[in-house]
């Protein structure tokens, strides 16, 4: 299975792309969307939308895993989160494809085995999980643990 995980940020968005199933991951990719400085809401988002678009095309995943919203305690930075989340949204609607919901709690419990990890944790896990010497950025990895999540959440439900 292909799994494209998106972690929507207000300022960057993760992006990671797994291709295997829960046991067996034969091939990723990850990144991050950054919106630049000083450039006006709407255009960092058109620009994250294009991203999304191209990456869509790119890697063809099966299936989109995104995780949801925590609750911001700053509005401001909700506000932007729920904006940033509904550029990515509108993207993956006009794509067509399944798109599935994750809560952070969940992710971090499926990859690291405790629904409260640190940022920190994620990101040692899923470079153990790939084999790469230093973790992806944290943002990319939460990406890829939402992917992950999704992929042991698959197998269970197939179970």
């Amino acid at each position: 299975m292909r799994v494209l995980g998106l972690d929507p940020g207000s300022r960057t968005t993760g992006w990671g792309f797994l291709d295997g199933d829960a046991r067996v991951l034969r091939a990723a990719a990850w990144g991050c969307f950054h919106g630049r400085r000083g450039t006006s809401r709407s255009r960092v988002l058109a620009g994250l939308a294009a991203e999304l678009e191209a990456l869509l095309g790119k890697l063809e995943p099966h299936v989109v895993a995104i995780e949801t919203p925590f609750a911001a305690r700053l509005p401001k930075a909700a506000l932007a989160l729920a904006e940033t989340r509904g550029a990515l949204l509108a993207v993956l609607g006009r794509w067509g494809g399944l798109v599935v919901d994750y809560e952070p709690a969940r992710v971090k419990a499926a990859v690291v085995g405790y629904g409260r990890a640190e940022k920190q944790q994620v990101a040692f896990m899923m470079s153990r999980q790939l084999g790469t010497t230093t973790p992806p950025p944290s943002d990319a990895a939460d990406a890829l643990a939402v992917a992950l999540c999704h992929l042991r959440c698959a197998v269970d439900v197939l179970a």
